[in-house]
């Protein structure tokens, strides 16, 4: 017994120095983007992801599995390596701007971030009942809770509550600001609705495999399981719904891509529609990491979970209805 407590003290004191480390690093970073010129910035952070993926095998051992699994046979080899080194620099230059586009002010945010036409979106937020934006972790993704609320549209996202709790306020106080609303995770659904039909803007991110409900979609032409709980919210609420992402440009800009309202499917038949319609979703964000797939997280396991995967038997699978 006194062996086994003993075990669980020394655990717990290399947790906390672990958490100690990451608080510093997080803060080092931080105070690093404050310091550097945009342009200086972006090469910096590209510079440093990259050298931190040296110590990151696994994630560059998956990056390269999953970037030639989806564009191994119709690209050759050398290009596929190319973008697999690629991946990493992106990456951190979009941690760059998260921190710098969260913190500029509304003249130079509007200078470097452009989008497609608004009117359809604003018809459809104009309804009063709310309006669900699907959203991926492609390009710097954060900027867009920020782009709908510079635009005069309530919104609110949902996060996962981190497990150091000085990080957890660093990464909300970044998902915060007017016209903003952040929830985490494990809050009333209640609120959620509550959010919902006060006609605000809620966006998730659906493009990852997570411990949440799901169903099995096409996901850049494979199986994939897919968060379904906004989806099944529109359907049961009749709110709009979007897919919404951005991309870095050439010119280090960014360009925010908004689809059209999704018609979502009615048959009645509740498991068919919801399959169908997160579909529907899913070729959208498809088609936006196949334009710019050097700024999607490649390094996720993307596909872990498949219809024969044990507890997933019985979810809505498209292939059933197609």
């Amino acid at each position: 017994m006194q062996t086994r407590r003993r075990r669980g003290k020394i655990g717990g004191i290399v947790r906390r120095r672990k958490n100690d480390l990451i608080y510093a690093g997080v803060r080092t970073v931080f105070a690093l983007a404050k310091l550097l010129p945009r342009h200086v910035g972006l090469a910096v952070f590209a510079a440093l992801a990259q050298a931190a993926s040296l110590c990151a095998p696994a994630d560059r051992k998956r990056t390269a599995r999953n970037l030639a699994s989806v564009f191994g046979s119709s690209w050759p080899q050398a290009r596929v390596r190319r973008l697999d080194r690629r991946v990493f620099r992106e990456l951190g230059k979009n941690v760059f701007d998260t921190l710098y586009l969260t913190r500029c002010t509304r003249e130079r945010f509007s200078e470097i971030v452009h989008h497609d036409s608004l009117e359809e979106f604003e018809r459809a937020y104009g309804e009063g009942r709310g309006v669900i934006a699907l959203v991926a972790h492609v390009g710097c993704f954060e900027l867009l809770l920020h782009f709908v609320a510079m635009q005069g549209f309530k919104c609110f996202a949902i996060g996962r509550k981190l497990y150091d709790a000085r990080v957890d306020t660093i990464v909300t106080g970044l998902r915060s600001g007017e016209n903003i609303v952040y929830l985490y995770r494990d809050e009333s659904a209640r609120r959620v609705i509550g959010l919902l039909k006060e006609g605000r803007l809620m966006g998730a991110l659906i493009d990852q495999d997570t411990k949440v409900d799901g169903v099995f979609a096409h996901f850049l032409g494979k199986l994939a399981h897919t968060p379904s709980g906004p989806m099944r919210l529109a359907m049961k609420y009749g709110i709009p719904v979007f897919v919404i992402t951005t991309a870095r440009q050439d010119d280090d800009s960014h360009h925010v891509y908004i689809s059209r309202r999704l018609a979502l499917d009615e048959t009645g038949d509740m498991q068919r529609d919801l399959a169908t319609n997160v579909e529907k979703a899913n070729m959208l964000i498809s088609e936006a990491i196949r334009r710019h797939p050097e700024q999607w997280v490649w390094m996720h396991e993307r596909w872990r979970k498949q219809p024969d995967t044990p507890g997933c038997e019985s979810l809505p699978n498209i292939e059933k209805y197609e």
